[in-house]
């Protein structure tokens, strides 16, 4: 019986949070993250040395990551002074946004951060939390400034670490010693980041990939119109369509590759798996060999329907489970295609269910389809790829009992065979050609989530007219000036600004929205030019009964905790 090749591709990205010129971070997940599944996601491949995967670490990541290393710092970090130096403000900030963790899964495993929450009142985002802030004494607060940042340290990484153990062992009554020393260890695991990436590719066990830098949709920035051949009709802003720009992005991603790992990316994942011919032409020019995308581009493609029965088992199975290849001209790349289901039932399911029976649920999924594959001739991959940090804080004991016990029983079955994907590539080049390529991304096979609503249409004609006045200013500026211009319009062309506009709550995507403001008001200023009017004022409103920001999301802690005002209020501010 021939084995089914299995290829894990883990999509390690964080948008770029730094507001550049203030220098800070308005976000910390890049920090917490490191420290609770970047480094983690790859050290624990070293005690399963048989299961061979893919990541994805994007650049507007590692380049955050080195900012921290340089000393960077982020707002909530700012909060993190000695206890009798905190103002009101500060811990105001302290009680809205120290709990963001999972409060069942992480905060209720510990009786004194627990006990802190509901002193807090469970309230969430964006409650007031006004009415708890008479109620916490000065060790309250020490507590919570520990508990917080201990526990985006990955479990297994504390339990391991003596002195880490004996904090959590401790529980209470925390010092300012403490305090310094849940830092401290931060900071040594944001720097082993990656080192331990660079150990296990060098082993030959994990293969590193890289996105365009700064994680815009690729196929719009080479032309806005190319979200019609998904959605005919759909409302566009004026046509922005820069492939230099979409070709700088690229061109960066290889160089910074290069700068850490000292050697040629082989694969490239288009942010948000958006794809079109001219992005792939794009990736081949550059000398790309692979890319992936979502099975729904490849149902499109084929122009098919992949079936499943009653359980999810793909029917259609031969055509899903092996990768492709794509001719334009004399350049040619190949490309794979994710099982949906599967990804999601990492990402969304697994968490729901004891874990042992999550395990043997995915591991009987892939004997299914390497059964249903067995008389077809092979041979078959089968793609999962997903975000490798996102899903975890879901799961008991965070990503690792479920890791450790897939990758154990993966490492004992002689049938399923993970690897990397340009190791399977090299033995087992594409064979079929896609005659047809659809343009679209993982999100219903389409461009609409960064694309064609209001508030979204306002940012691309934003970020177009930014993009017309440095054509305009080419050799009226220096050098210096037109590069750091350049720099926050690359920034701003990133995919997270249109994402949150109109796809999350208001108190959620006004920060970023103010950003995006911020990073082009950043160009004109770079250029000596007047600042636009609509770009100093917010383009998207809270909605009836959501609470008001009465200050710039982006000062800092003060400003991101928000102010609850009237029904009355809120529908006047609307």
């Amino acid at each position: 019986m021939k084995p089914l090749y299995i290829a894990f591709i883990w999509n390690q990205h964080q948008p770029f949070y730094q507001d550049t010129v203030k220098k800070e971070y308005i976000m910390p997940w890049v920090r917490l993250h490191a420290t609770k599944d970047y480094y983690q996601m790859a050290a624990i491949l070293r005690h399963y040395p048989q299961i061979h995967q893919t990541f994805n670490l994007t650049p507007s990541l590692l380049k955050q990551l080195e900012d921290y290393l340089q000393g960077a710092d982020d707002y909530y970090l700012r909060v993190m002074k000695p206890v009798a130096e905190l103002t009101q403000a500060d811990k105001r900030f302290l009680l809205q946004h120290y709990f963001d963790i999972h409060w069942e899964r992480v905060i209720r495993l510990w009786p004194r951060y627990d006990q802190l929450l509901a002193k807090q009142g469970h309230r969430k985002e964006p409650a007031s939390v006004d009415a708890a802030l008479s109620h916490f004494t000065a060790q309250d607060y020490l507590d919570l400034q520990v508990w917080f940042n201990l526990v985006w340290i990955d479990p297994e990484v504390r339990e391991n670490d003596p002195q880490l153990r004996a904090l959590q062992q401790k529980g209470r009554y925390f010092t300012e010693e403490d305090k310094q020393l849940v830092l401290q260890k931060q900071w040594e695991i944001i720097r082993q980041v990656i080192p331990v990436h660079k150990e296990l590719a060098a082993k030959g066990q994990i293969e590193l990939i890289t996105t365009p830098y700064y994680h815009p949709i690729m196929p719009l920035i080479i032309d806005t119109r190319i979200a019609l051949r998904s959605t005919p009709g759909l409302q566009l802003p004026d046509t922005f369509s820069y492939p230099e720009d979409a070709a700088e992005q690229l061109m960066r991603a290889i160089s910074q590759f290069h700068h850490y790992f000292g050697s040629f990316p082989q694969g490239v994942w288009p942010p948000e798996q958006a794809v079109s011919p001219e992005t792939l032409l794009l990736f081949a020019e550059y000398g790309f060999t692979w890319t992936v995308s979502d099975e729904d581009i490849l149902a499109h493609s084929l122009q098919i329907e992949f079936y499943r029965d009653s359980f999810g088992h793909v029917l259609n199975a031969d055509e899903l489970y092996r990768p492709y290849k794509v001719k334009m001209g004399n350049r040619e790349i190949a490309i794979l295609f994710r099982d949906h289901h599967l990804s999601d039932r990492i990402g969304f399911v697994y968490h729901q269910m004891p874990l042992d029976h999550a395990v043997d649920d995915l591991l009987h999924r892939f004997h299914k389809i390497r059964e249903a594959v067995s008389n077809c001739e092979g041979p078959h991959l089968v793609t999962l790829a997903l975000d490798g940090e996102n899903a975890w804080e879901w799961y008991p004991n965070d990503k690792n009992e479920f890791l450790h016990k897939l990758y154990s029983r993966l490492s004992q079955e002689k049938l399923l065979q993970t690897v990397t994907v340009s190791e399977f590539l090299r033995k087992y080049p594409p064979e079929r050609q896609l005659q047809h390529l659809h343009s679209g991304s993982w999100v219903d096979h389409s461009m609409t989530r960064w694309i064609g609503s209001q508030s979204k249409n306002e940012l691309w004609q934003m970020l177009l007219a930014a993009r017309e006045m440095l054509e305009e200013i080419r050799g009226k500026v220096t050098p210096e000036q037109l590069l750091n211009a350049k720099e926050n319009l690359l920034i701003a062309e990133g995919s997270d600004y249109t994402w949150w506009v109109d796809s999350m709550p208001y108190y959620l995507a006004a920060p970023f929205e103010a950003l995006f403001r911020k990073h082009l008001i950043n160009v004109y200023r770079s250029c000596g030019r007047n600042v636009p009017l609509n770009l100093q004022q917010p383009i998207i409103q809270p909605q009836y009964g959501e609470p008001v920001w009465t200050e710039d999301p982006l000062a800092g802690p003060t400003a991101m905790v928000q102010r609850e005002g009237s029904a009355a209020l809120n529908k006047q501010e609307t």
